[in-house]
């Protein structure tokens, strides 16, 4: 019996041990509340691209159609972002009519190579049956050419019926084509040089062109 009730009295010495145990041990919070919060992914852009071109003059904006011209939108919009248009210009105008910028050598102070310069790759062919009404925007290009043009782009001030069909329309101007009408005013200059034909006197200035999706 005295071994029995010392059997007995270690088998409860164990137990209290085991629960006392459990019971300081403590407690596990819920799994949402000890969890760090993780950071949320960033959404990728949603609605229509736009395209805000800042000139000393002020902004024109441009809503772009990727729906008619893809590869040329994904190039302009590829070539904005990265900052290929900084401080570029319009180096081409048409009073009533046209502005042309876009040209990497328009930074550089030969006033003689503006227009001559390209992305280093040339786009496709994306004519389309787009109007060419006030406000269209497209890729220059050389007449004849078998491509749609590289990083130059123009702005259209009335409609051009000769021109549709025959460049890569891929946007359209929505606020800001009195900015467009006031560069285009710009006095030109007296340089009778061929290359300086339709060449404005001083600078218009892009500062950059910024990406908006709307």
């Amino acid at each position: 019996m005295a071994k029995n009730g010392l059997i007995q009295a270690l088998f409860l010495t164990g137990l209290v041990a085991m629960f006392g145990s459990c019971s300081t041990a403590p407690e596990t919070q819920p799994a949402e509340e000890t969890a760090e919060a993780l950071p949320a992914e960033e959404a990728p852009p949603s609605g229509p691209p736009t395209a805000i071109i800042e000139t000393d003059k002020g902004e024109i904006t441009i809503e772009l159609l990727p729906d008619i011209a893809p590869e040329t939108v994904r190039n302009f919009l590829e070539l904005a972002e990265v900052g290929f248009y900084n401080q570029t210009s319009f180096h081409r105008v048409i009073k009533g009519q046209m502005i042309q910028g876009g040209d990497p050598y328009s930074r550089d102070r030969d006033p003689y190579n503006d227009g001559q310069g390209s992305s280093g790759a040339m786009l496709p062919q994306e004519f389309s049956d787009h109007a060419f009404d006030r406000g269209t925007v497209a890729m220059g290009r050389s007449p004849g050419g078998d491509d749609g043009g590289s990083c130059q782009f123009f702005i259209a001030l009335k409609r051009a019926p000769s021109w549709d069909g025959q460049y890569n329309a891929f946007g359209r101007v929505i606020e800001g084509i009195e900015v467009a009408e006031e560069i285009a005013d710009a006095p030109l200059s007296k340089d009778t040089h061929p290359s300086m034909k339709n060449r404005p006197a001083g600078k218009q200035t892009i500062k950059r062109i910024r990406v908006e999706y709307r």
